[in-house]
């Protein structure tokens, strides 16, 4: 029996603790499925609350880490619509191993002029960053904001809005900068800042990933059918927003997960890979890599991504 080697789990917790570097065997693809060897992981929050027992998708032990991959097709399923030798990147559980089974309709087959270390970068923030400025429903000229404006997502958001003509502020940490104009969260009056950016104009949508007093404080700087997307959890606090706040100006605040939106998505999928891909072979995309690890060095590669403040994905493969 063939075997590869793979960043294990059999318990929830921090990865420096639980993970460990196992010999399994190479898994086989079942219906629908394709053997993926994998040459790049991007290392996410997500697989920190993967680890941790904290996220959506919940392990299954013992467990392969891992929730992104990149690679080529080697072998496939019964049905599977994905041949070898496609590149293919993919979100789904077990990518931290030398080789994975995907569902070949989770996987995005990667066209020619995409280097590895962008394709490997796509399925996640690219994607979600193209949801999230679909879901807000703008037209070229308008104003959005979004918070957290220095997160990888953010600034994919601001690139793709460009793209589009729709005008970026965003909100950020004290002290900290973006490449397009931001203001403090702690500003004294947070719309008025907002306002003095736009020279009055005002928001026709807000991508939201923090919550609490934040999204009162920004109420006053949305224009009247203006959209709220709430995408992040940083802050647990409630937002004391009143029902005569949303209904006087017709506003729509709603919640959004990328699982949810891929499944509902219908023709938006295919014109949402369309651009992305073309985004990135124009190079109109912010996909920074600080740092490569070796799947025998993935514990370090944990450690290096946990550092806060520093730009850029850590991957772990060969790219």
């Amino acid at each position: 029996m063939a075997t590869m080697r793979a960043a294990v789990f059999e318990t929830a917790g921090k990865p420096e603790d639980v993970l460990q570097l196992r010999t399994v065997p190479v898994p086989t693809p079942g219906p629908g499925e394709v053997l993926v060897k994998i040459e790049a992981r991007p290392i996410q929050p997500a697989d920190f609350m993967f680890i941790g027992g904290r996220y959506r998708i919940k392990p299954q032990y013992p467990q392969i880490a891992g929730l992104e991959g990149f690679g080529a097709v080697i072998a496939s399923g019964a049905g599977a619509s994905i041949g070898s030798p496609s590149r293919v990147v993919f979100r789904y559980p077990g990518s931290w191993a030398e080789y994975a089974t995907v569902p070949a309709d989770r996987c995005y087959v990667v066209p020619e002029g995409v280097s590895a270390e962008q394709a490997a970068q796509f399925a996640l923030n690219p994607v979600t960053a193209w949801a999230l400025l679909d879901e807000l429903h703008v037209q070229a000229g308008e104003w959005i904001a979004i918070n957290a404006a220095t997160s990888a997502v953010a600034v994919l958001v601001a690139d793709l809005a460009l793209r589009r003509n729709v005008k970026v502020v965003g909100i950020v940490r004290p002290g900290r900068e973006a490449p397009f104009p931001v203001v403090p969260a702690d500003a004294a009056d947070l719309a008025a800042s907002v306002l003095a950016i736009t020279r009055g104009t005002p928001l026709a949508g807000y991508l939201d990933s923090v919550g609490g007093m934040m999204i009162k404080n920004i109420l006053p700087a949305l224009k009247p059918g203006a959209t709220l997307v709430s995408y992040g959890v940083l802050e647990q606090t409630p937002a004391p927003i009143l029902n005569s706040d949303m209904i006087y100006r017709n506003l729509c605040w709603k919640g959004f997960g990328i699982d949810y939106w891929l499944s509902t998505s219908g023709g938006r999928r295919a014109e949402m890979v369309e651009e992305l891909w073309a985004a990135m072979r124009e190079g109109q995309l912010t996909l920074p890599v600080r740092a490569r690890y070796s799947l025998a060095d993935v514990v370090a590669a944990v450690t290096e991504a946990a550092l806060s403040g520093k730009a850029g994905k850590v991957l772990v493969g060969d790219v």
